[in-house]
This record gives C-alpha cells, structure tokens and sequence, in this order.
C-alpha cells in the first residue's frame, strides 16, 4: 500500500511511512498519509477530431511537423466513446489537439454522440467559425465549455499569434452571450485562452475588461510554445535559476508565508526579488512560486486521443514536433502506447508500459534540464543523463507549469 500526503503530494510507501510521518507533516502543514490511490483514475480526454484548421498561425506546432492534414472517422469516434462508456470515472470529453474541431465536418453529430453517451463536452476554438446557425447549435447540445483562443486586441500584438480575428470572434462571442441569455442558460460556460508574449501582456487588463460585454467567466493565460529563434526573443519564461523547487523546506529552499496584501509596486518588488532567489514563497497558504515539476495530465487522469485513434499520455506527446527553448532547438517525439483501433483504452490505460510511464512521471524521475545549462541530450525527448527510458519528460513546458492547458 502507498500512502500520498493530501497536502504536497509527497507518496511513501507502507516501510516507509510511518519514520517519515513526522518530516512529511512538517513540509505540508500536518495534512499528512492518506491512504488515496496514488494512480488518479482516467477522468478526462481530449479529443482531436482534425488536425486541419482553417488559419494559419505562426506560432502553431503545425508548421514543425511533416505529418498529412488528418480527420477522425466516425467508426474511430464510435470506438472511442463504446469503449469509454467501460470507464465510468471518465466524465469530461474535450474536443481540442491541433486543429480546429469545428473544421471536421461531422462535428455536432460526434459531440452529440458524445453528450448521448452522458459526457461533459468541451471544445477549444480559434472563434473564426461561431456564425450564426454554430452559435445555435452549440447551445441546443448544450456544450458544457466553450474555450476560445483570443490573445490580440490590436493588430501589432497579433503577430505570430492569431492575428486580425479580435474583431470577428468578439462579435460572435457577443452574440452567443445574447442568445445563450435568452435561453436562459448558463451553457456553453465561455472560456478565453490567451497566450501570453512580450507584444500582448499588456493588453490582460482589458481583455479582463470586456468579461461584461463578451460574457467570459474565466481567463487561461499560458505562455507561447516557440517554433523560431526569433518567436524565442518573445518569452515571458525561461530564465535560469530555482525553478523545479519542489516543497522541501530547508536552509536551502527556506518558506515564506505572507499575508494577503494591497497590491503596490513596493510589495510587488519584493515578492519578485524573493521568486527569484529561490524561496517558497506562500501568500495566505496559496503557493506563488511554485510547487515544482507537476505533470497535470498524469495526476488529473487526463489522456488524450490523435485523429487516428493513437493515444497519447497528453497533449505535447501526441505529435513529433519542434520548439525552441533558451535559444536550443528541441524536437520532441511523439509517444503512443496503443491504438484504440486495435487495443480498448481501459487495457492500454491498464498496460504495465502505460502504468510504468505514469509512475515515472509521478516520481518525477527524469534529469532536472529546467534548471541545467544543457548538454547534448537536450536535442529531444529520447534520453537523458538520468535513464534511457522513452520518453523522457525532464524538460516538459507543461510540467513547469509555463505552458497551460483547459
């Protein structure tokens, strides 16, 4: 039996437990061993219907791949939802990937058959597609979420991201927030996902702004997944330093907890200068500086699923692409452990290779390259200097908490 602590998702095993009680609870606050599973069940998956889509965005994984346009069939589709319909704790379907779902051109009928089968449905979108009849279709489903990319208010801070569609994606979002009203329901649930460059930070304020005429109840700001060199010269990330903390408190990586404060450039520069040394830095118990690597996707039971019915651990390793962090290309490989064409997802979820990957991640047993100068390894995810086991997450922007996903 494995035993996680509630608090900091520090796991020991049943030998182990009871001698490191003490130093377990004095890191986490005295919320200490439940005895919780430590492997989440499967809760959610993204789907990706196409890898089509009908902009062209620069900074778009798409352009480092080599990869034919692709569209999932609908007996894939069919597969997929009689095999999760064996998987009760999967509750969330959320059409996304890399492509445009509203492009695939069965799409209400698969996110029908999807809220058929008692799934909450999400869907990501550019926004460029919400016209009218769209609009009306997604509140008859009723679509749960709607998450739409908007990160451009202007067209300079547009530029290598979704440039020139402000004005159009307002208005339909106007328009869905309308009739969504006299409906009188509270579905779709309308998201903005913003991608955060040094060109468009300054524009979050008002953004926030418009929540009351565009009808947006939450802001997901990530940061830009560089595909150029010059992309790269944009980041608001990547500076290094301390940045896979974790939670041990020591002389080392001592804690700070502050009280909740006014906001004002005095408390502002000091709680920048201590993020940068190195410090656990709390406010009101709510970590600020982060509580090191963390693979979401792995500990939310999140899985993802490719327009050829490939699964994928998330969302990164679905596809071989390239990016580019601290000025060094990276090519990451795509990871797969099964097909649900030719293997169920509740066997591939329960596979040993499967598992063993979770495990790994949980433990987080990959060189710590966030916080390296690098070294040749870097090139990809296929080995590091701590093990040879494919795939290698040491470098992962999701993990570091840089890159968000809904």
């Amino acid at each position: 039996m494995a035993y996680r602590c509630e608090q900091c998702g520090r796991v020991w095993d049943d030998q182990t437990a009871v001698e490191n009680e003490f130093l377990c609870t004095r890191r986490c606050g005295g919320r200490c061993l439940s005895d919780d599973s430590v492997d989440s069940p499967p809760q959610k998956v993204y789907i990706e219907l196409t890898t089509d889509c009908n902009m062209d965005c620069p900074m778009c994984i798409r352009h480092s791949w080599s990869e034919p346009n692709r569209s999932m069939s609908e007996s894939t589709f069919d597969a997929v939802i009689t095999q999760l319909s064996e998987m009760p704790s999967v509750k969330t379907v959320n059409f996304s990937g890399f492509g445009e779902p509203l492009t695939h051109p069965e799409f209400f009928t698969l996110a029908k058959r999807a809220k058929q089968a008692g799934l909450n449905v999400e869907m990501i979108t550019n926004g460029l597609l919400l016209d009218s009849e769209t609009i009306d279709q997604l509140i008859a489903l009723p679509l749960n979420r709607l998450i739409v990319s908007l990160d451009s208010l202007s067209e300079p801070s547009g530029k290598m991201l979704h440039e020139n569609s402000f004005t159009q994606v307002a208005d339909s979002l106007r328009t869905l927030f309308h009739r969504r009203q006299l409906a009188k329901q509270n579905t779709p649930d309308i998201n903005i996902e913003f991608v955060a460059t040094k060109k468009n930070i300054h524009e979050l304020p008002e953004l926030r702004r418009l929540s009351l005429v565009l009808g947006f109840s939450r802001i997901i700001v990530t940061n830009l997944i560089p595909q150029t060199p010059q992309q790269a010269d944009e980041l608001l990330y990547g500076a290094c330093g301390p940045i896979t903390r974790g939670q041990e408190i020591s002389p080392w990586q001592p804690c700070i907890d502050m009280p909740v404060m006014d906001v004002s450039d005095e408390v502002h520069d000091v709680t920048r200068r201590l993020s940068n040394t190195g410090v656990l830095l709390r406010v009101n118990g709510a970590e600020v500086s982060g509580a090191g690597s963390k693979c979401r996707f792995v500990d939310e039971g999140a899985f993802a699923i490719c327009a050829d019915g490939s699964l994928s651990p998330c969302l990164a390793l679905m596809h071989s692409h390239k990016y580019y962090f601290r000025k060094q290309s990276k090519r990451i490989l795509a990871y797969h452990p099964g097909n649900v064409e030719q293997t169920t997802i509740k066997e591939i979820w329960g596979s040993p290779e499967y598992r063993a990957f979770r495990d790994r991640v949980r433990k987080n047993e990959f060189a710590p390259c966030l916080d390296c100068g690098g070294c040749n390894l870097r090139d990809s995810n296929a080995e590091d200097c701590a093990g040879d086991v494919f795939p290698r997450c040491g470098e992962c922007l999701w993990a570091a908490g840089w890159i968000q996903c809904p």
